[in-house]
């Protein structure tokens, strides 16, 4: 369901609009389907290798982008997260500053996944419809939460009771991300690291 969500959501944005995903898999074709352009990155080139054999997919084509990108080790905050470096890699970064539609659906780890949220968030153009997957840890809906109330005046967000639930935030405006983890979030976030 959440990948048909997907192309109904693309359904809504103009025609030329292009798609930006953290992770790859089923929602890759999803995109691709409803999408001018979709670019993926993923830690694993052999995950992204598989994904392009996955039954019922959609070739990539001349305006498709994909590029493994190793986690590496970075601070957010005084948190030590292992997630994408994404601004290191400037066609990377192009796409995901020019993506209608962003969807996190990885790193699966929730403190890594954090990052990837935030890299959105911060770099998505206003108009842009973020979408985050699986809101049934619990961790990852208290930062998702916990993200869109801080940053209530630059989104507006909703939580989606499909599949592994899904955060999707709509960018209002640009300005300052804010992102002011809970003692909770910080602790869990050094001993997930």
């Amino acid at each position: 369901m959440s990948c048909q969500f997907l192309e109904e959501a693309a359904a809504l944005l103009p025609n030329d609009s292009s798609a930006f995903e953290f992770g790859s898999g089923r929602s890759t074709h999803a995109l691709r389907r409803a999408f001018a352009a979709t670019a993926s990155i993923e830690d694993s080139g052999d995950w992204l290798s598989r994904t392009e054999q996955l039954e019922g997919s959609v070739a990539k084509r001349g305006t498709d982008y994909s590029q493994v990108i190793p986690l590496t080790r970075c601070w957010n905050r005084l948190r030590p997260i292992e997630s994408f470096d994404v601004p290191a890699q400037k066609e990377a970064l192009q796409h995901l500053r020019l993506a209608r539609l962003i969807l996190v659906d990885s790193p699966p780890n929730p403190a890594k996944r954090e990052h990837a949220l935030f890299l959105a968030l911060h770099h998505s153009p206003a108009g842009a419809v973020i979408v985050l997957d699986d809101l049934e840890v619990a961790a990852t809906a208290r930062f998702t939460e916990r993200l869109a109330r801080q940053n209530a005046n630059l989104f507006r967000f909703w939580r989606v009771r499909i599949d592994h639930q899904i955060g999707v935030f709509l960018k209002v405006r640009p300005g300052r991300i804010r992102s002011r983890p809970t003692f909770r979030e910080f602790v869990g976030a050094w001993l997930r690291a």
